[in-house]
């Protein structure tokens, strides 16, 4: 089982869809990587063995964790729909024998970043060029675990422990840095004081950190300052949810056909901001934060236009992921001659569009949403579209229910 990306391999081939003649009526959803991420470093740091269940269909994000976690020294059973992970404590890291590589995983970067710091020897860590655009030295810089270090970005060279005790945290980026610090705390001998800075963002992912730590045994709450030390003892069996976040895409799909799919369900506590989409008219124009859900904006900029437009707002943080979303939406709808509008903290969309089938290929910016959304709109007007592995970063079985309108993927287009 290997992720299919170490440097930029999502992003070589050209898909070409035609328009689906007949329509979908039943589709899946991949295993919430946000959650099997952050379940794999805590069921590492367990004493004794702990069996996460529905992981069939895992996202390369996943697998790009679980192959470091291995390289740790963690041994992990795998089966068709469970991995079961040896835990060997908070200390029982070893060195890897390689660099880790986080491909274009930047939750498994952040978090591992910080549970290198125990091992207390350097470590290696890299990434694809997305994720080494994406390095925040900051937060990094706050820890003093940096050993070495080139131009600002990956690869980079960390060597622990952690001896700060106080931390200075920009939480307008993302929620991530705090869930990897309280991920990491079963290491930890003191307490680490947090001075927070900047409005918080993507909420719903740290409350996921903290409900999930204190399932093992955390006393720490997201509203305090102060992250304690505690002892990780992870249930024996867990399953993982679905990614509700996918739903955008299956709603753009709904939209744009005019029919109703059998999506599964995603209950509301698991669904990390997501949850919105369940009851959106798209018919009627409205305004829409996205401050804990931002992820969700290409997709979902698109199912406005074709429906009653509005404005999507409070997700400025979109400018840091695998792109920036919030101007390349823009771009890409565009290609598809949707017109959108970028504000200063997300997206204005004229309501009552229609996508017109693109004259040129359409780029996707080395982001697996762009591309996945891309496909969708393709499916009703065709297109051909780059990027041909991208979607696997999170969904790798969403080209399967496109596959008999893929013409070809050309690895080196």
């Amino acid at each position: 089982m290997e992720p299919r990306g170490g440097a930029n391999m999502h992003q070589s081939g050209t898909i070409s869809i035609k328009r689906h003649e007949n329509v979908l009526s039943d589709v899946e959803l991949p295993p919430s990587k946000s959650h099997l991420i952050r379940w794999l470093l805590l069921a590492a740091q367990t004493e004794g063995k702990v069996r996460l269940s529905g992981v069939k269909g895992a996202s390369d994000d996943s697998i790009t964790m679980l192959k470091a976690i291995q390289q740790l020294g963690v041994n992990i059973d795998i089966e068709s729909d469970s991995w079961t992970v040896h835990g060997v404590g908070p200390h029982g890291f070893q060195v890897p024998l390689n660099p880790i590589q986080a491909n274009n995983s930047g939750t498994s970067f952040r978090l591992l970043g910080v549970a290198l710091t125990r091992i207390g020897e350097p470590v290696i860590v890299d990434g694809d060029q997305s994720l080494r655009e994406r390095f925040w030295h900051p937060f990094w810089d706050s820890l003093r675990v940096i050993s070495k270090l080139e131009n600002n970005s990956l690869p980079v060279t960390i060597k622990g422990p952690i001896v700060v005790r106080n931390i200075t945290l920009d939480v307008s980026r993302t929620s991530q840095y705090l869930s990897a610090l309280l991920l990491s705390m079963p290491a930890l001998e003191k307490p680490i004081e947090l001075s927070i800075e900047g409005s918080p963002v993507s909420q719903r992912h740290a409350s996921l950190s903290f409900d999930l730590a204190a399932l093992c045994g955390s006393e720490n709450k997201l509203e305090k300052t102060i992250l304690k030390p505690w002892n990780c003892q992870a249930p024996s069996n867990v399953e993982i949810p679905p990614d509700a976040s996918h739903i955008a895409f299956w709603k753009l799909y709904e939209n744009l056909h005019n029919c109703t799919l059998n999506i599964p369900t995603v209950n509301d506590e698991d669904a990390l901001g997501a949850e919105i989409l369940f009851n959106l008219d798209f018919k009627i124009k409205q305004k829409i934060s996205l401050r804990d859900a931002n992820d969700l904006i290409t997709p979902l900029a698109a199912s406005m236009a074709i429906g009653g437009g509005g404005e999507i707002t409070n997700v400025a943080h979109a400018r840091h992921k695998e792109t920036n979303r919030i101007e390349k939406t823009v771009e890409l709808l565009s290609y598809f001659s949707i017109k959108a509008t970028a504000t200063k903290d997300g997206l204005i969309v004229e309501g009552g569009q229609s996508p017109v089938k693109p004259s040129l290929k359409v780029p996707t910016f080395g982001d697996h949403r762009m591309q996945m959304t891309a496909v969708v709109l393709a499916s009703k007007v065709g297109a051909d579209i780059e990027g041909g592995e991208l979607h696997r970063v999170s969904f790798p079985k969403f080209l399967d229910f496109f596959t008999h309108d893929v013409r070809s993927v050309h690895p080196n287009d």
